[in-house]
């Protein structure tokens, strides 16, 4: 493992997927979704993303358009989309859409791609008219479509090309790319065409390999242009006032987790800080996004404050959303 430099920029950041959990209801989650933003901003977070869902037990399936209306209620925070779906769509529309956010909220929005694709045959079929036994088949489309995105968003084109300064709106700069995935070939996927890398350690396929995060590494060493990619790493998140609290929320995810995630942190926010902070030095990252599993508001919010207080989070601290290259 390579030793952290001292002035590293360690950047903390939020995930919702917008779950409609036992007891809730869709409206209140998304409207729940604009506060947790505010409040993450407020406790010096870099960065808050929404997830893309499209079985109905989710809030929305538009991350696109819920980062829009996020940027009207925020100030500074940056914003993300954990991830796009790209198999799914046209490299071009994906490049508009997140340019237009780029140009709407500048140096703040973040675009993650994933290869992933409902596995849910209806809306498989409904987003793009495959059937369910050509999944494996369209998820490999992200090989092609990823370089085609990066062309799209940092005009990567030959001269003369009628995207030779990148899709419109060609005005704004592009926003951060990144690919979301669990294994080796993702990480160095990433690498190669300039984006940056945000590893699961929570989706069940994860391995939670630090030779993952390495590959990563070692492939951004590997490009001639010396290219500097961040490493992102996402953890499930149970943080309570005491023990009892949260083994008690564990014990009441569990059933509605159904082993499609696993929870990677749990405890009081001092033990949360102490596994935080050994996940961060054991896969040698930049960044740590949580993915708070809490059914009600007030308990996630007081786990976002408290973990922002242990970690000194600085939310006048504007400099960090310089950190990323175009």
């Amino acid at each position: 493992m390579s030793a952290q430099a001292p002035d590293r920029v360690i950047l903390h950041s939020v995930l919702d997927f917008g779950i409609i959990a036992p007891s809730r209801d869709g409206a209140s989650v998304l409207r729940d979704a604009f506060e947790f933003a505010k409040v993450a901003e407020q406790s010096g977070y870099a960065a808050f993303w929404v997830a893309e869902h499209h079985e109905a037990h989710f809030a929305w399936g538009a991350p696109a358009v819920v980062m829009a209306a996020l940027g009207q209620c925020t100030t500074h925070i940056r914003l993300g989309a954990a991830a796009i779906l790209l198999p799914l769509y046209s490299p071009l529309a994906v490049a508009e859409s997140f340019r237009t956010l780029a140009a709407l909220y500048p140096g703040r929005i973040d675009l993650g791609v994933c290869a992933g694709v409902p596995e849910d045959a209806v809306a498989l079929r409904a987003l793009s008219s495959i059937h369910s036994s050509e999944m494996g088949a369209i998820s490999e489309t992200f090989a092609q479509k990823l370089p085609d995105l990066a062309a799209f968003l940092r005009g990567g084109f030959e001269p003369g090309h009628r995207f030779a300064l990148g899709a419109t709106p060609q005005h704004a700069l592009p926003p951060a790319l990144w690919v979301m995935g669990s294994s080796e070939r993702a990480a160095r996927r990433a690498a190669a065409h300039g984006a940056h890398f945000g590893y699961s350690l929570f989706h069940r396929g994860s391995k939670q390999d630090p030779a993952v995060a390495f590959a990563f590494r070692d492939a951004c060493q590997a490009r001639a242009e010396g290219f500097h990619g961040r490493l992102k790493i996402a953890a499930t998140c149970i943080c309570a006032d005491t023990e009892e609290a949260a083994d008690e929320q564990v014990k009441r995810v569990e059933h509605w987790l159904k082993n499609d995630l696993r929870i990677v942190v749990s405890g009081t926010p001092r033990q949360c800080h102490e596994q935080i902070a050994a996940l961060i030095e054991r896969y040698d990252a930049d960044e740590m996004m949580l993915f708070h599993l809490w059914h009600e508001q007030e308990p996630r919010l007081e786990a976002v404050r408290a973990l922002a207080d242990a970690f000194q989070l600085a939310p006048d601290d504007l400099e960090r959303n310089h950190i990323y290259a175009p």
